[in-house]
């Protein structure tokens, strides 16, 4: 009877370890899955900044460059954000894994421990890092819109100084759209106040730059070289803007998460 029951409770024993176990190694696989794509997360962060290099307020703007470079920025940041969405679903299904048949794997209780505390800070990094994503993805539409209106711009210049009013006032419609929409997009999260003042002079310039298309159109040259004033007045603002400031505000608004990040996934690999 005694030779049963011990036999008995080594079988549990047994049983309970190697149910564990494989639970625990499944665990581990997928934390570490997690924590190998820290590296391509935090280049998808740091180039939250990479968008300002190319600010079109100079004459080696190349609205082509500036634009592709942002669609791809845009681009990593939700493929981020997908890989986000799996690990997270994985780590979920890991922890479930972990807490089934706990009158099984009372003897393995530590490791099981140690698997958990493993996979919650493994999400939290992962919390952060689809906040930082969700909010980068954002910023770049905002960057999309903004080279957008600076690349209509140019083509406006262009066209006005070939005497083409009609091309010039369908490169204006283009460029008066894509301000609208970075206007909407100046308030998103870590945009420094800057940029919202930014869009402000650049409606300016669409309006007074329409006024001088108008004026042209309606021979009204004295009128039309009256408002040429204004709208000098208004690239000249555009053009004063400090680039280097705006990217250090940036910066300071998402290091502490960035931070907070790989603060998460080094306690999810110790």
């Amino acid at each position: 009877m005694i030779s049963a029951l011990i036999c008995g409770i080594i079988g549990y024993a047994g049983l309970g370890l190697a149910f564990a176990g494989t639970r625990i190694a499944a665990a581990e696989d997928t934390v570490n899955t997690v924590v190998s794509h820290q590296n391509t997360l935090n280049a998808t962060f740091r180039s939250i900044n990479i968008q300002l290099t190319a600010l079109g307020t100079h004459s080696s703007f190349d609205a082509p460059q500036a634009i592709a470079l942002v669609e791809t920025s845009v681009a990593n940041a939700e493929l981020a954000s997908r890989t986000v969405s799996r690990d997270d679903v994985s780590l979920r299904n890991a922890d479930r894994g972990l807490h089934e048949h706990l009158w099984l794997t009372v003897v393995s209780n530590a490791a099981l421990d140690r698997a958990t505390n493993r996979i919650r800070h493994a999400r939290q990094a992962l919390a952060i890092a689809r906040s930082l994503a969700a909010d980068q993805a954002q910023e770049g539409r905002f960057w999309q819109a903004l080279y957008g209106g600076l690349a209509d711009l140019g083509e406006l210049n262009r066209q006005k100084d070939a005497g083409n009013l009609d091309g010039a006032r369908d490169a204006l419609a283009r460029m008066a759209a894509d301000v609208d929409r970075a206007a909407t997009l100046a308030p998103s999260p870590g945009l420094p106040p800057e940029l919202g003042a930014l869009t402000t002079d650049l409606h300016k310039l669409v309006a007074d730059y329409a006024r001088q298309l108008d004026a042209e159109a309606a021979e009204h040259y004295d009128a039309a070289a009256a408002i040429s004033v204004d709208v000098s007045a208004d690239m000249s603002r555009i053009a004063g803007f400090d680039v280097d400031a705006l990217g250090t505000q940036i910066n300071a608004y998402f290091r502490p998460q960035i931070d907070s990040y790989n603060k998460e996934i080094a306690a999810a690999t110790s």
